[in-house]
């Protein structure tokens, strides 16, 4: 028993237990964590879409889409457990990866204890993105990509496990689009160490013993080994053409990357905020890693250790890239702490709960271990959880019931009166809608034809713009523009977010509560409230 009960093993069950009560509802605020489930039903049942099937205001007009495999995934477990799966897919994945970080901090000179400190920090320093959503497997895709450098660069691993990115890479594209980062982390990686190889080659005769080793800081000894990684990062970054959908795949992800209007009016894509609880978070991290890093001068930094400040530089120009800064960092940390002067010092001075000598062949076995021994535990926790899950045994964390909509996020108290007004409706009625509840809607009331959601490379810049004006005029000027959608569309009901009572109403609100020989409140939540047109 004590083989099968390792550091790693405590820390994926305590981290997983964490995320279980943690995003129990948290993991659904976004939106995306909805409509991405019926996106994934509808391949399913009927294959692939090809225009928008969701809203009336851009419907029959060309959508793919683009997170087809994560959307098929994401239906399957809801089909099997509803969102209580789901959440379990979610919290295993994300502890998994940070159970295999914590394993490889433990292995190279951590005590358990600080690398449960330290790894957990990192987790939660990225957690403010977290999220039953696809992006979460670019999250660990790029923690396993981080690590595959490293152990390259380290003579851990060949050529062949960098290959066995190309078709990581591929199921990865068909994931997400963050499988663009995937290929710069591997890129930038490549082009550092083929920088440091050139460099030996023009100064040959500074380098001793020729032939046996060129630099300590690049694995690359050979023309042969340069042009094979570099025929390997070519792979990978021909995977994203490898999809259903062809180049229209790549034409997506540069609407989004290059569009000027997501960075002002979506959270998500707003450059990083210094003085805000976020901005402080990945900053601190960053100062953490910089003095982690100026522990291991004199010696020449690795090319690895110099990716991370890469996305750390990326989360500045957009705060969802500090989570990916996050896991960079973290995989970074676990290796690059051995060399560093604060785990010398723990060594000489401290207990041994702390740091390790790495040098100590013994202490090493005993640190080590097979990594199936600590995945037993784990496996068998988690297909008893999926087993009561899947059978509706209602139990607190582990059955069927746990995961939920929270009401001051998402209006699931309404959820009684949207059906109810669905079903009382011929399929396809248009209801207007709040951008943010346009998932909720399509979720629960698939029936109805919504306004609009977060798909923003369907709706475009012009239309997220205006729109996002729209929304902020005052209550006067809003009126006009929502009258006119309402005489475009034709729509009778109408949802839309409300504040806490301690906050002024949103201004659409305030205007639909004013135009009362147009528009009767219908019923109020804690988040939202509906309202249908007098007649």
């Amino acid at each position: 028993m004590k083989r099968l009960v390792r550091p790693e093993t405590v820390f994926f069950l305590l981290t997983w237990l964490g995320l279980m009560l943690a995003f129990r509802d948290r993991g659904f605020y976004d939106p995306g964590a909805l409509w991405h489930v019926k996106v994934g039903e509808i391949i399913i049942d009927r294959g692939m879409p090809q225009t928008d099937p969701f809203s009336y205001t851009f419907e029959g007009q060309g959508w793919v889409p683009q997170q087809w495999g994560a959307e098929v995934l994401m239906a399957l477990a809801h089909r099997a457990g509803g969102l209580d799966a789901m959440l379990l897919g979610f919290a295993t994945g994300v502890a998994a990866l940070f159970a295999l970080i914590f394993r490889r901090a433990v292995q190279r000179g951590m005590g358990p204890i600080l690398a449960g400190v330290i790894v957990g920090g990192v987790l939660f320093v990225g957690a403010f993105h977290y999220f039953v959503r696809p992006h979460m497997f670019t999250i660990a895709f790029l923690g396993w990509t981080m690590m595959c450098v490293i152990d390259y660069e380290r003579g851990r691993c060949t050529e062949w496990r960098l290959a066995g990115l190309i078709p990581l890479f591929i199921v990865w594209t068909n994931f997400h689009g963050g499988v663009l980062g995937g290929t710069m982390t591997l890129g930038l990686a490549v082009a550092g160490w083929g920088l440091v190889f050139l460099k030996s080659q023009v100064f040959k005769s500074q380098v001793p013993n020729q032939g046996t080793q060129i630099s300590l800081a690049a694995p690359i000894r050979s023309w042969r080994t340069a042009f094979l990684l570099v025929a390997i990062v070519a792979a990978c970054g021909l995977t994203p053409f490898v999809n259903p959908h062809g180049l229209e795949m790549i034409r997506i992800w540069q609407r989004i990357v290059a569009s000027k209007v997501l960075p002002e009016v979506v959270n998500e894509h707003m450059p990083l905020d210094p003085s805000s609880a976020l901005g402080l978070a990945v900053i601190g991290l960053g100062i953490f890693y910089l003095v982690l890093l100026a522990g291991t001068l004199p010696r020449a930094p690795r090319v690895s250790r110099l990716v991370p400040l890469v996305w750390l530089v990326l989360s500045f120009k957009g705060i969802r890239q500090g989570p990916l800064f996050a896991v960079c960092a973290g995989v970074a940390i676990a290796d690059l702490w051995q060399h560093t002067v604060w785990h010398r010092l723990l060594v000489e001075h401290g207990d041994g709960s702390t740091a390790w000598d790495t040098a100590n062949a013994t202490e090493a076995t005993n640190r080590g271990g097979p990594l199936w021994a600590a995945c037993v535990l784990p496996a068998v926790l988690v297909a008893a959880v999926f087993t009561l899950q899947v059978r509706g045994v209602d139990a607190p964390v582990v059955g069927r019931g746990w995961a939920r909509l929270d009401p001051d996020f998402v209006p699931s108290d309404l959820t009684r009166e949207v059906t109810e007004y669905a079903a009382s409706v011929p399929p396809g009625t248009p209801i207007f809608n709040d951008a943010n509840l346009g998932g909720y809607l399509i979720y629960h009331a698939p029936r109805l034809k919504i306004f609009m959601d977060d798909r923003c490379e369907l709706y475009g810049d012009e239309w997220i713009r205006a729109y996002s004006d729209a929304l902020g005029e005052t209550p006067e000027k809003l009126g006009p523009v929502f009258e006119g959608w309402a005489e475009r569309y034709k729509f009778d009901r109408a949802i839309v977010l409300s504040n806490p009572p301690t906050l002024d109403k949103p201004p659409i609100e305030q205007y639909l509560m004013s135009a009362t020989e147009r528009w009767r409140e219908v019923s109020r939540g804690k988040r939202a409230v509906m309202f249908e047109r007098v007649k």
